[in-house]
């Protein structure tokens, strides 16, 4: 094996104890030991001496009648060590809450990891249907409102490169299924500004996005409302709540140093 191979380097207990992290999830909370052995394609013996190592650390911890785990404080630490060091967010939030405040519209902000966005921050609403999307969940960017105004800080020829072998799965009526009509959908995004998605993922949830620039003009992150239909689709609401979601992406913009030229 060639030494510029870079699976020269990797160590696979180190690789497979990250992946079993990877495994819980908002609809996964708890997972047994044949649970994890199973996903990860190992032995039970092999899996147990991952686990024990994790649960000794304090990244996983036993739940119930201790033949089942969950994530740990610790590892919740990872996450926040991650958030705070993300550029803008801190500079973001108190702007984020005032959009949430003056339209009483749950409100997030998503930055890409790849073909996914990752939600990292949440201003929640207390409608009855609102979004329940919490930080540090991932969604495809190809489905979703704020993935798309993520997408449209690359040229079409990376976001060509980007999906290279990667299938489009259809979430909805108007999910963008073939690399062509996604490029389109985002170029027709980054001249408008601003983009909205009906149902993407919830029956019934609405979803207005527009993009975060930092000093550079580059897209950094994607701030968006996202509330009930029977709320915001109606185009005088939908004209408001877009002027909203917009400005306050140019303010946050703006604060990072970011200048529109001409």
């Amino acid at each position: 094996m060639s030494e510029t191979d870079p699976n020269t380097y990797i160590a696979p207990a180190l690789q497979r104890g990250l992946a079993i992290l990877e495994l819980f999830t908002p609809q996964r909370r708890t997972l047994s030991l044949t649970d994890i052995a199973k996903a990860l394609g190992i032995g039970r013996a092999s899996a147990y001496r991952l686990v024990f190592t994790l649960e000794h650390l304090g990244y996983i911890g036993r739940v119930g009648d201790g033949k089942s785990y969950r994530l740990a404080p610790r590892s919740m630490q990872l996450g926040y060590h991650y958030l705070s060091g993300l550029d803008g967010i801190e500079v973001a939030i108190p702007y984020i809450d005032g959009l949430r405040d003056s339209t009483q519209i749950s409100a997030h902000m998503a930055v890409r990891d790849g073909t996914e966005i990752v939600y990292v921050y949440r201003a929640h609403s207390h409608m009855t249907l609102s979004s329940n999307i919490a930080v540090g969940y991932r969604l495809p960017a190809h489905a979703t409102a704020m993935g798309r105004m993520l997408l449209s800080g690359l040229s079409d020829e990376a976001i060509a490169q980007l999906y290279t072998g990667v299938r489009l799965d259809r979430y909805s009526d108007t999910t963008a299924v073939t690399l062509t009509s996604l490029i389109q959908e985002v170029a027709e995004d980054r001249k408008r500004g601003w983009t909205m998605n009906r149902s993407s993922f919830v029956s019934g949830i609405v979803a207005i996005a527009a993009a975060i620039r930092d000093h550079r003009g580059e897209v950094i992150a994607a701030i968006n409302l996202s509330g009930p239909s029977a709320v915001m689709d109606q185009p005088a609401t939908l004209d408001h709540l877009r002027t909203k979601v917009v400005e306050t992406a140019d303010t946050i913009s703006h604060q990072l140093g970011y200048l529109p030229r001409g």
